[in-house]
This record gives structure tokens, sequence and C-alpha cells, in this order.
């Protein structure tokens, strides 16, 4: 919901509405969002009924959800650091329609931004792009970087509160739920989102659903149907989730999580209601992890990536002053080599190595410890082990490290805008 949404017909403006007092009308008694609901002609892609204009501007509020602050703030920090204000474009996007629909929007705006950068008095012909994305829009960036095969064009992505496991507040959305204060304005938001593409995007897709007799399962498309949704959106969103989970690690991806709130995070289903905990499966047991109110505090990381945590709410955390100077930090990250940080790097690492044996991790083409990060990850769980410690010895960096049981693991080295160079090693049994 961080983006303007314009009546393409009449110019009027449906989400994003300067005034604030709208909402309160808006969300009692419902005719204003009316216009709102996606249509079976726009799910079955007749689209452009409704444009995105801009970013917001100004706050924008829903029920459950809470506020939305505006990206002016971000935007400016942003173009303050940024080489030249050319160089920043905003990207606004229709947020009730799928990803993949975002996504490929998303696609032509970055190849037209960098052709028309690269052209450009201040630009560089090898120029790449940063990507800063709040909450769903990381996950337009994710499929476009990975499914899109963009990728290659990206430096940085930086995401902001990104349900990379979904929500379960979303869950919570579709079903009538238990003790909310404002029903009205909730059954509102329900009638809407029962329509939305991009809100069934959301849903969780972990082991979120506690089972009446103990444990926990993942949530399914029949689940989203019993609490009211659209099946067939919904198992077309827990697809996407897991066709994303399978893609390639993304070395650029830099996480910005929110901590510290109560947050759902898991939930019971009982006769077509989702009743809400803030708790997950731990083991046997359960842990309260939470995030920014919305999003829980794994969910908005990919596993074996490592975050950056503040503890900030999902709709400020794009605002906030910590999150700014986050962002102008990683715009304005030294390039290692040439002019756009592409280091040629070499990596050797043995085929084999036994188990709790050293063994050495040999780097080429880069002349200084610092220019390199080498990571060590289980290949099975793609969990960050260690950071083996690189020193420059005999005209290369190297390192030495153990692997500590059985099993096939990744080396990872990395420097500037090239993707980490990796290599797959196999712990044996020693002799």
């Amino acid at each position: 919901m961080g983006s303007e949404l314009v009546e393409t017909a009449t110019g009027r403006v449906l989400w994003g509405i300067s005034d604030l007092r709208w909402y309160g009308t808006a969300w009692t008694t419902g005719g204003a969002l009316a216009t709102l609901l996606v249509t079976d002609e726009e799910r079955e892609g007749h689209t452009g009924r409704i444009r995105a204009s801009r970013l917001l501007r100004f706050p924008a509020f829903a029920p459950v959800l809470r506020g939305f602050e505006p990206y002016t703030e971000l935007l400016a920090g942003v173009r303050r650091t940024a080489a030249h204000p050319d160089a920043v474009r905003e990207f606004a996007y229709d947020w009730r329609l799928s990803i993949a629909h975002s996504a490929a929007r998303l696609a032509k705006a970055a190849e037209d931004h960098l052709r028309a950068w690269r052209a450009h008095p201040q630009g560089s012909r090898d120029a790449q792009l940063t990507l800063v994305a709040h909450s769903m829009g990381g996950l337009v960036a994710h499929y476009f970087m990975t499914v899109l095969g963009g990728a290659g064009d990206v430096r940085s992505l930086i995401t902001m509160g990104t349900p990379f496991y979904g929500s379960v507040q979303t869950a919570g959305l579709l079903g009538s739920g238990r003790g909310t204060p404002l029903p009205l304005p909730r059954r509102r938001l329900r009638a809407l989102a029962r329509t939305l593409p991009g809100l069934h995007e959301l849903l969780p897709g972990y082991r979120c659903i506690e089972e009446p007799g103990g444990g926990f399962r993942r949530f399914t498309a029949s689940d989203a149907e019993s609490l009211g949704g659209d099946r067939e959106l919904a198992q077309q969103s827990l697809d996407r989730q897991e066709q994303l989970r399978r893609a390639d690690t993304l070395p650029q991806l830099r996480p910005l999580v929110g901590i510290g709130q109560r947050t759902p995070q898991s939930l019971t289903l009982m006769g077509g209601t989702a009743e809400l905990h803030e708790y997950v499966a731990d083991g046997d047991g359960r842990l309260d992890r939470r995030g920014d109110g919305t999003v829980y505090r794994e969910a908005a990381a990919p596993a074996g990536i490592q975050a950056f945590y503040l503890p900030q709410t999902h709709g400020a955390v794009a605002r906030s002053e910590e999150a700014i100077a986050y962002t102008g930090a990683v715009v304005t990250e030294r390039p290692l080599g040439p002019p756009l940080g592409a280091t040629e790097l070499g990596l050797h690492v043995p085929d084999t190595a036994p188990v709790g044996e050293l063994f050495t991790i040999e780097v080429d083409g880069a002349c200084k410890p610092t220019a390199v990060v080498c990571r060590l990850f289980d290949a099975v769980t793609n969990l960050e082990i260690e950071r083996p410690r690189l020193t420059f010895q005999d005209g290369r960096l190297s390192a030495e490290t153990r692997l500590p049981g059985l099993g096939l693991y990744r080396v990872e080295a990395k420097a500037g805008g090239f993707s980490a160079v990796r290599q797959l090693v196999l712990a044996v049994p020693s002799e």
C-alpha cells in the first residue's frame, strides 16, 4: 500500500490522499474503497483501469495493518548521497495486483533507467542498479532479479520489512478474527483484501498453523479458502513463494529487519476464524521472535543472509533515520578495482576435506584482505557457519578452516559489484 493509486479515466486519487480525514470515512462507510476492488477483467490481465502514479507523499492508514509512512524523506536521503539526482528513480506499482505483474513493469523501468544513466554525462557505461524496497516491494524486486533474470544488472538490493516467508497478519485479515476493537473497519478491509492478488501474495509460507493436538504445519490454499480467501490466488502465491525459495541466493541482498514489536507469528484455525499468536514453533516448544509488528523476525530475511536489525514498526521503518543512513551507506560503498566494483576473483578450495581437519581456501585477484568477504555455508540448510579470516601471504589471499561434520559445504568469496564466487567442498571421514 505504499504507492499512490489514481483512476486512469478521471485522474481521481483513490489511495494516498492528502486529506487524512478521508481514511476515517473510507474504513467506516466502505463506499470510497469500492473502486479498489480487483475485477475479474483485471485478474485476467486487462489492467489499466487504475494506475500507480508515485510513491506515498502522505501517511496512509488501514485497520490491523496500521499506518504507512510516506517515502519523501527516504527519497530525499537517497538523492543526497547519489552521484546526481538523475541517478535516482522512484518506482510506484499497483499493489493490488500480483508480484509477477509488478515485477514485469519493474524490469522495463529498470532497463530504461539504466540505459538513461549509462548515457548521462555523470554516468558510466558499466553502471549497475541499487534497488531500495520496502515491504512487498522487496518481493517484486526479488522476482525481477531471480525469475526474470535481472540480477546481473543489480549491484545491491536493500529490503526493509520484506515478508520473504509471508506474514501471519495476512491470514488474519481474511478471517473474522477475535477481539477486534473496530469491527466495521476490519470488515471493510477484509472485503477488499479477499479480491486482491497482491494481498494473497503475502500469505505465510512457513510452519505457522498450530494444530489442536500440538505441533505446527504449513499454511495451505485450503486454509486460505476456509478463511474466506480465494483458493486460486492463495495457491498461486504459495507456489510463487516456493519458486523464489528455490531460486539462487542473492549475494547483493542487504535486508533491514524490524524487531522488538509485538508481532503475530502463528495462528490456530477454528470455524473460519484465525486466532493469531505471538510465538512460533521452536523444536517441541514455542518462542516469541518479535519483528516489526507485521513481519516476524525470521520471515524478513532469507535463511543464511546476514540482516541489519532495527527496533522499528513495519510502516515506519523506511522513514527512520537509521534506515535512511543505512541506505546511504550502501549506495556510497567504495567500489573495488574498476569503477563499478568489478573485481575478478578466483576461488580455489579442495573438492574434499576430512572432517575436523584444517584445509586452505585461496583467493586470487585481490590485493588486501579487507577487499574480500569469505563465507562458509552448509549447502543443505544454506546457513552460514563461519567467515574465515583471510590473510595475505605469498602473493595471494588465503584462510584456513575446518568442516564441522560430514556433508556438503559451500565456500563463497565476494568483492565489489560481481556476484560471490562459489565452490562446493565435500566433508569426508577423517582417516
